[in-house]
């Protein structure tokens, strides 16, 4: 849940609303963003302040990265990229806390009343499989 919590702090600090616009919190937090051509499986990083994304990616994508992004910031400070496979166990759970902080971020914890999740992730600017799970159950 420190993802969640870091998330939530930010929030009120900076009185996010939904859907959130990224480009106060990246102020906020002197990053920024530019557009890296990256090529295999990596689409986003972030090194000394500045977040590097696939701009090819859908919309949504690049909200989500970035958003993933920033909560690498505020939860791992310091933290290394390692190649080396041993380290891993690290790496999943520094991943599960990113991904923590951008669902706590940008999307509400239960769903809006009669709003179909690919609705709410159209309004809410991310992609339908990154809604919580309670959005996307029977569906």
């Amino acid at each position: 849940m420190i993802g969640r919590q870091a998330a939530d702090e930010l929030s009120r600090t900076l009185e996010l609303t939904l859907p959130v616009d990224l480009r106060p919190v990246i102020s906020h937090l002197g990053l920024e963003v530019v557009h890296w051509p990256f090529a295999g499986r990596l689409r986003e990083v972030i090194f000394d302040g500045v977040i590097g994304v696939d701009m090819r990616l859908p919309k949504p994508w690049v909200r989500w990265l970035v958003a993933h992004a920033v909560g690498h910031h505020l939860l791992h400070t310091g933290a290394c990229f390692y190649l080396d496979s041993w380290r891993w166990v690290s790496r999943v759970k520094a991943e599960r806390q990113a991904e923590e902080f951008a669902a706590a971020l940008l999307t509400p914890a239960v769903p809006m009343d009669g709003v179909s999740p690919e609705r709410a992730a159209r309004r809410l600017g991310v992609p339908v499989s990154k809604l919580p799970g309670a959005w996307t159950r029977g569906v």
